[in-house]
Parts: structure tokens; C-alpha cells; sequence
């Protein structure tokens, strides 16, 4: 199993968007009895909704199908929680056949308090609360899991993180972008690292790359130029590249056509040449992404 974990200390990047249509063009193209999750971890709840629309995700929420559900359980050692797959929904529709949805529940936030307050008694054995359900969802043919947490780098955002074997860090480039990016190259985000590795978890997530995404103008694209130039002169953990996708997302309204339909992006109809260059960018992002995190590009690059 291979658990990507799509990473932003500030919301309105396109986070959602590109976790859920990453992984349903995953879904696509694996084979045999292979799947694909997608864990959702925010209290919006934008993954679920994108998939399965607002009144089923409120359903499942008042059946605690949810993430929460799960998390709760795990939390308080309920029979519940040791099967994972209970809580697991079909996308149906126009998704992959081989997609599915841990939903998400605007309850969640109570993870978060109670996880600092065990944190407060000096134990870290949240952080690896989800990490520890992995294995049997990896049972039941998961191959791959995308996690979407909140667009901050609290509980649930480090929770996602010990979760992973790669973090995506999808950044808008104006000025917040390049504060985006020195996040996880801080002392805050070493903190996490530091807490991730009291758990007991010896290998750590590595970065899948760096997405410029919602670009509009051709100043946010010198501003990318920049970033992108900071980026190649950084090291995660002091020793492992940062790699930069060459494929840049521009900021399209088929995108939000796409939400609104509850469809994937390569579902849409092409109305507009804005449509086919949208669809042109996110494959070729798609082709980035699985060259450095499917096939491991990222472990070569030193």
C-alpha cells in the first residue's frame, strides 16, 4: 500500500480538488483487484461532498460512516474500529469503478481536542492513529489511499502526515505561496517530524513535489519562477530534494463546473478551449505525479 498525503497550511489552493481527481485517475489505470481510497480528514468535508454530493455526505454523517466515525472508535478502543472497511463508501456515478471515499464529517474537530489533550499528558500515540488502520484496509485491496486533511498544519494535518510515504504541497504563487512552502522547512514542521518519530516510525514521509496550481496571471507566474527556484536550493530533512512539477494548473472554470456535477475532471465536456488546455495541464501534472510518487522517481533524486 502507498499512502499520499496532499499538505497546505492555508486554504483556497485547490487541495480537494487535485486529491480527488489525482487519485481517481490512479483508479483508472490500476489493475486486478486493486483500489483506491480517498481518506477525508477536513471538517468541510469538500472531498465527500465533490464525490458524493451534500445530502449523502450528511447522510452518512447522521449514520457515522464517517472518518470520525472510524477515528472516534480507534480513539476509545471500540469493537467497531478494528474493521476500517465498514465505514468505506463506493464513488459511484462517474468515478472509477475502484474509487472510494472514507467520508468526511464536520464532527471531526473533536479528534483534534482530544488528541492534544493526550498530548498534554505527554503521549504522541495519536499520530499514528491512522497509520495503524492502514494495514487491514491494505487486506482488503486498497493499494493506494490519498488522504485530505484541514488546509492547516494542526492534529489532523500530522496525523496525515505519519500516514504517509509521500506529501504533495500544492501552493497558489502569489506572497502566501512562498510562506506556504517554508512551512515545511521550518521548525514547525520539524516539530511534527520530531513527534512522528517518537511514535516509533523510523522511515519518514518524503515530499512528492510541489504543484503551482490556480494560477491566473503572468505575475503569479514569476512569482512560481521564484519559489520554484527556492525550492531546488532546499532540502527536506537536510538531505532529500524537493522536486517542482513542470506541469502548472491555471485557474479554470471547468473546475468548478466539475463541483458543482460531482464529476471528475476528465468526465466534463469540452465547451471551450479553456476546457481542453484544463484537461491538457492536469494530465500532464498526472504524469509528473506518477512518474515521482508511483514509480518512486523522488527516492532517486538524493
Amino acid at each position: 500500500m502507498k499512502v499520499v498525503t496532499f499538505l497546505s497550511v492555508k486554504g483556497g489552493v485547490g487541495k480537494t480538488t487535485l486529491t480527488v481527481n489525482t487519485a481517481n485517475e490512479l483508479a483508472e489505470r490500476v489493475g486486478g483487484s486493486e483500489k483506491v481510497l480517498v481518506i477525508d480528514l477536513d471538517a468541510q468535508a469538500g472531498a465527500t461532498v465533490y464525490v458524493l454530493g451534500h445530502e449523502r455526505q450528511e447522510n452518512l454523517e447522521k449514520e457515522g460512516k464517517t472518518a470520525y466515525g472510524l477515528l472516534r472508535g480507534a480513539l476509545r478502543a471500540k469493537e467497531a474500529a478494528l474493521d476500517p472497511e465498514k465505514f468505506v463508501v463506493k464513488a459511484g456515478g462517474e468515478w472509477s469503478s475502484r474509487l472510494y471515499l472514507l467520508p468526511g464529517d464536520s464532527r471531526i474537530m473533536a479528534i483534534e481536542r482530544e488528541a492534544i489533550a493526550e498530548a498534554a499528558a505527554g503521549g504522541f500515540g495519536w499520530i499514528v492513529l491512522l497509520r495503524q488502520l492502514l494495514p487491514k484496509l491494505s487486506e482488503s485491496g486498497f493499494s493506494y489511499v490519498f488522504v485530505d486533511p484541514p488546509a492547516a498544519f494542526g492534529v489532523l494535518a500530522r496525523m496525515a502526515l505519519a500516514a504517509a510515504d509521500y506529501f504533495i504541497v500544492p501552493i497558489v504563487p502569489d506572497d502566501f505561496g512562498r510562506v506556504s512552502f517554508r512551512m515545511f522547512v521550518s521548525d514547525f514542521f520539524n516539530e511534527a517530524v520530531w513527534q512522528i518519530k517518537q511514535s516509533g516510525r523510523s522511515e519518514l514521509p518524503l515530499c512528492g513535489g510541489v504543484v503551482f496550481n490556480r494560477i491566473k496571471t503572468k505575475t503569479q507566474e514569476s512569482i512560481a519562477n521564484s519559489i520554484a527556484e527556492e525550492v531546488s536550493k532546499s532540502k527536506l530533512y537536510g538531505s532529500y530534494a524537493i522536486p517542482v512539477y513542470k506541469s502548472r494548473l491555471h485557474d479554470y472554470i471547468i473546475y468548478v463546473k466539475a463541483l458543482e456535477e460531482h464529476k471528475p475532471l476528465k468526465k466534463m465536456k469540452n465547451k471551450t478551449k479553456q476546457d481542453m488546455q484544463a484537461k491538457k495541464e492536469f494530465a500532464s501534472y498526472f504524469d509528473d505525479f506518477y512518474d515521482y510518487v508511483v514509480r518512486d522517481k523522488v527516492k532517486n533524486l538524493g
